[in-house]
């Protein structure tokens, strides 16, 4: 729990790419790049990375999918993250202000998330460091009326630099959301609705959602070397909204989001 990073700021870049794209990039960054400490210890020999499942919370409206619909440069989201059916569990506020990622996290154990979100816990696991987070989470969710909303669970592969002091890649892939509306931080593998049943995009393989996250203060060369090679598109896609818009599309609910709804067809 002391590795896990409790605040910061960074740039999220994001790319709709291939498997092709994707070993290339692979390439490119094996001298600045190693697998990250979640791989490094998670990863099963010969698989392709790690499973994340992070648990979004949102209001009666959908408030928060609503702003990142209509791209509102100041916004929210309330997530809690998990890596396996028995991990402790990080209650993440995500704040994006104009192009800048904001982050503030605290690690609880899995049973504590519903006295952590309604404000009835401090963080002790970690010698109270993560108690911001937590009361800016509880201030959040108790003036909102943020309850949970959507699952999201994916495969990671990630690597991070050698060379700066933060710059992380990222791919993800099997990307499914299933409806929420209880604590059940990894639900089993039943009734989820999986991206690549119905991604539209002019790609030879299922689409990889690949990050490049970085210092706000600049974005590192063999960074900007990646996008130019590969000629790398940039994408505004979330992974929540646009499972909202296909979990809503899917059962018959009217909830606006076609932009994200593009990005499947």
């Amino acid at each position: 729990m002391t590795a896990t990073q409790l605040k910061f700021e960074r740039l999220e870049l994001k790319f709709l790419i291939d498997e092709t794209v994707a070993d290339q990039i692979r390439d490119d960054i094996g001298a600045v790049c190693v697998p990250d400490s979640h791989s490094r210890v998670g990863r099963r020999a010969g698989s392709n990375g790690y499973t994340i499942n992070s648990l979004y919370l949102d209001t009666p409206g959908l408030a928060f999918h609503k702003a990142k619909e209509r791209g509102d440069c100041d916004r929210v989201k309330l997530r809690v993250r998990t890596y396996s059916a028995g991990s402790l569990a990080t209650l993440e506020v995500k704040r994006r202000r104009s192009n800048v990622i904001e982050k503030q996290r605290a690690v609880v154990e899995r049973e504590d998330v519903s006295d952590a979100v309604h404000g009835q816990l401090q963080s002790d696991a970690m010698g109270g460091k993560g108690d911001q987070a937590l009361r800016e989470f509880a201030y959040i969710a108790a003036t909102s009326g943020a309850l949970p909303k959507l699952n999201v669970r994916y495969v990671r592969e990630a690597y991070e630099s050698l060379v700066d002091i933060y710059a992380r890649v990222t791919f993800d892939r099997n990307i499914r959301v299933s409806p929420a509306s209880t604590w059940d931080l990894f639900p089993d593998d039943r009734g989820w609705c999986h991206f690549d049943d119905y991604w539209r995009v002019n790609l030879p393989t299922h689409p990889v959602v690949l990050e490049l996250k970085c210092e706000t203060t600049k974005v590192p060369h063999w960074m900007t070397d990646v996008i130019r090679r590969n000629q790398l598109t940039q994408t505004s896609f979330s992974k929540y909204s646009t499972g909202t818009c296909l979990s809503h599309w899917l059962h018959g609910s009217d909830v606006s989001g076609a932009r994200s709804l593009g990005a499947l067809g």
